[in-house]
């Protein structure tokens, strides 16, 4: 089943398959976007930047189940990682040199992330957010079924492109694959994201976000 070629066309399903090669195809295709949304939003917090990648990468493969396939796969990304963010953002934010800087970034991303839902879903949102044990189902009156926060971030609209930088040349892109070639090597071949995005957040390339 694993054995098939990975593209563009099948590899969002074979992610729910939770094929290591769609994996390693996804973090290829959107890794630089991601990485992207969270230097964004995570500019006060530097030295937690590639722990919220691999965070993020983490529930998306944990919680790809959530994702709706009436949906853009882009935008979902775009949605988790910046929950993802916020999460941390509200998690350290005592680490922070500029506290009141954060305090202000979580209120504005909360409203940002909500300002496309309707009420009942953004009521959703904040409960999820808070930790509430939560499900539309047994609510009076809920039109839709969620039972996680990661099935609403399906309904949250936010564009993964606003944060795309300028794209890597085609000899950036060739050295990024044959250093994930390299590492796929080490170690009965398993895949490290700690090492690749090591490898990332070192590499100038990368840096200039």
């Amino acid at each position: 089943m694993f054995d098939m070629k990975i593209c563009k066309e099948n590899y969002v399903s074979q992610l729910r398959l939770h094929n290591g090669k769609a994996l390693e195809f996804f973090i290829m295709e959107q890794g630089e976007r991601m990485i992207s949304i969270i230097r964004k939003h995570l500019f006060t917090l530097p030295h937690l930047q590639q722990e919220c990648l691999l965070d993020t990468i983490r529930t998306i493969w944990n919680h790809i189940d959530s994702f709706h396939y009436k949906n853009e796969f882009d935008n979902w990304i775009g949605a988790v990682a910046r929950y993802r963010c916020l999460e941390f953002l509200k998690i350290h934010q005592k680490e922070a040199t500029i506290a009141w800087l954060i305090e202000k970034e979580i209120a504005e991303e909360k409203e940002v992330m909500v300002s496309c839902l309707n009420p009942r879903e953004q009521e959703l949102f904040y409960r999820f957010y808070v930790g509430e044990a939560f499900e539309a189902a047994n609510q009076k009156g809920a039109d839709v079924v969620y039972h996680d926060m990661y099935e609403l971030l399906n309904r949250i609209d936010t564009d993964i492109f606003e944060y795309e930088k300028e794209q890597l040349t085609p000899e950036e892109k060739e050295a990024l694959c044959r250093q994930l070639q390299s590492l796929l090597k080490e170690k009965k071949r398993r895949f490290s994201l700690k090492k690749y995005f090591n490898f990332c957040f070192q590499n100038t390339a990368f840096m200039n976000c």
